[in-house]
């Protein structure tokens, strides 16, 4: 049954579809997770484990429009972006629907909604902010399935991943095809974004989900199918790429596979002044088979060693070609002593 609603203040109306119970999950998710399964870079997406219990959230967390109990950080550096400084802003009064949220009409601004399902786009330039999206059990939280444009600010897009029932919790992607995401918490997924030409910045993305049996591959942004893609920018999130849900605790964590994927050949792009921790390796670069893409920079992030002696379980980096025409790597420091990370 199809309904017109608006959607806060200067919003346009939205054609919404209920639907109650379906998933979108069947041969299309088994179709994702194989193709991710096809990424051979070493360690990729390796299930490694270390055991130092994880410290609870700080006490700033109790602002957040909802809680999370499967959310769990140790306190972050200031400045960065974290559970207080993100999501839907404080005062915001959020309206309730269950099942799949469609938006169909160009230009549309949805505000202050609590999603437990999905937001799909098939429109041109429209913008979703201060929601919640509990997709979990869903393929996407929110995604631009049509036209482009997309802007997802102010929100937050989670599971509640449950290590007996990954069909019923699991998440492939927090926010997938978007022009830009901002100011955004997502967690206990399996990637956050998805995208090779966003801007991506001031989000806070954590606690991924992971089930070994299923060959999940865990990634703060991934770009597979976006070979050659020119235009990216991740800048000042704060991405702290382990597992903790699925088969993972915060007391018995997992590397997860990376905080950035770069696909082969992607150029023109800057990953500026973010906050990185875990993965595999933390971030993977677009010259893993040898390419020279121009115009790579990679600048003043900070890498803790606070999961990892190496931030990854295997490193910072892989897959950066110094020689390529414009690679700048420059700024970038151990978070702990402020002694630089080479390229």
């Amino acid at each position: 049954m199809a309904a017109s609603r608006q959607n806060g203040a200067g919003s346009r109306s939205t054609k919404l579809i209920r639907r109650r119970g379906p998933r979108i999950w069947p041969k299309l998710l088994k179709t994702c997770l194989f193709v991710s399964s096809l990424l051979s870079v070493p360690g990729f997406g390796q299930g490694c484990r270390a055991n130092d219990l994880l410290p609870q959230s700080d006490a700033s967390s109790a602002v957040r429009a909802t809680s999370s109990d499967h959310a769990r950080s140790y306190t972050l550096p200031d400045g960065f972006p974290n559970s207080a400084n993100t999501g839907p802003i404080a005062g915001t009064v959020l309206q309730d629907f269950k099942g799949i949220y469609e938006v169909r009409q160009d230009g549309t601004v949805i505000n202050g909604l609590r999603v437990t399902g999905s937001i799909l786009v098939y429109a041109n330039d429209v913008t979703i902010q201060n929601c919640e999206v509990n997709a979990s059990g869903q393929l996407w939280g929110i995604r631009q399935v049509a036209g482009s444009g997309l802007r997802v600010k102010n929100c937050r897009v989670y599971g509640i991943p449950s290590k007996t029932d990954r069909q019923a919790t699991h998440v492939l992607d927090g926010v997938s095809n978007a022009a830009e995401v901002s100011f955004t918490e997502i967690y206990g997924v399996e990637n956050a974004v998805t995208g090779g030409s966003n801007y991506i910045h001031d989000n806070y993305i954590h606690s991924f989900a992971r089930w070994i049996a299923a060959d999940d591959h865990t990634d703060g942004l991934q770009t597979y199918g976006w070979s050659g893609a020119g235009g990216l920018r991740v800048i000042h999130n704060t991405i702290i790429a382990i597992t903790v849900g699925g088969d993972y605790t915060p007391a018995s964590y997992g590397a997860g596979s990376s905080a950035v994927a770069l696909s082969e050949g992607m150029h023109d792009l800057i990953i500026d002044s973010n906050f990185f921790a875990g993965g595999s390796y933390t971030l993977y670069g677009p010259s893993q088979q040898g390419s020279a893409p121009a115009n790579v920079q990679v600048t003043n992030n900070r890498f803790s060693r606070r999961y990892f002696p190496r931030c990854g379980m295997f490193g910072t980096h892989t897959g950066f070609n110094r020689n390529a025409p414009g690679f700048l790597w420059s700024g970038n420091v151990w978070h702990e002593t402020g002694h630089p990370v080479r390229p």
